[in-house]
C-alpha cells in the first residue's frame, strides 16, 4: 500500500513539473515573439525617422549647381550616420558603410571636376554577386525603408 502511494505521489510530482515546463515553454514563446514585435517597431520607427531627416533636405537631384549637389549628397550623407547607429545588423551596417563611402566619393569627384567637361558617373556598390547593395538592403530591411533606400541609393539623379 505504501508503495502505491509513493508511486502516486512521484507520478502527480512528475505531472506537475511537466505541466510547469509547459507553461514556461509557452511563456517564453510569448515573451520572445513580444520582443521580436517590439524590434519590428523599434526599426520601423528607426526607418520612419530617417525619412523625415531626408525630407528636411535638398535632394541632390533638385540642386542647380555640382558644388550644391555634392553639399546635398553630403547632407544626406550625415542623415544616414544617425541612421546607422541604431542598425545592429552588421551586414546590414556594413551595406550602409559602402554605400555612404561610393556617396561621398562621388560627391568629391564631383567638386574636384566641376570645371571639367566631363562630370563622373555614380558607381553604386554591389554585393560579391554583383547586384547593387541597395536591393540587399531592401530585402533586409523594414518596408519603412524603402523610400529612403531608394533615395540614397542614386544620389546622381
Amino acid at each position: 500500500m505504501a508503495g502505491i502511494s509513493v508511486g502516486a505521489a512521484i507520478v502527480v510530482i512528475a505531472l506537475c513539473v511537466g505541466g510547469l515546463s509547459v507553461i514556461d515553454a509557452v511563456s517564453g514563446v510569448r515573451d520572445r515573439a513580444d520582443d521580436a514585435r517590439e524590434t519590428r517597431a523599434v526599426r520601423d520607427q528607426n526607418c520612419l525617422d530617417l525619412e523625415l531627416r531626408l525630407n528636411r533636405l535638398t535632394p541632390p537631384g533638385a540642386t542647380t549647381s555640382v558644388p550644391a549637389r555634392a553639399a546635398a549628397i553630403r547632407n544626406e550623407n550625415e542623415a544616414i550616420r544617425i541612421y546607422l547607429t541604431q542598425v545592429a545588423d552588421e551586414r546590414a551596417q556594413d551595406a550602409w558603410r559602402r554605400i555612404l563611402d561610393a556617396r561621398t566619393v562621388y560627391a568629391d569627384t564631383s567638386e574636384r571636376l566641376v570645371k571639367s567637361p566631363t562630370q563622373p558617373f555614380y558607381l553604386p556598390p554591389k554585393n560579391d554577386r554583383g547586384v547593387p547593395l541597395a536591393d540587399d538592403l531592401l530585402e533586409w530591411s523594414p518596408q519603412s525603408c524603402a523610400g529612403p533606400i531608394r533615395r540614397l541609393a542614386a544620389p546622381d539623379l
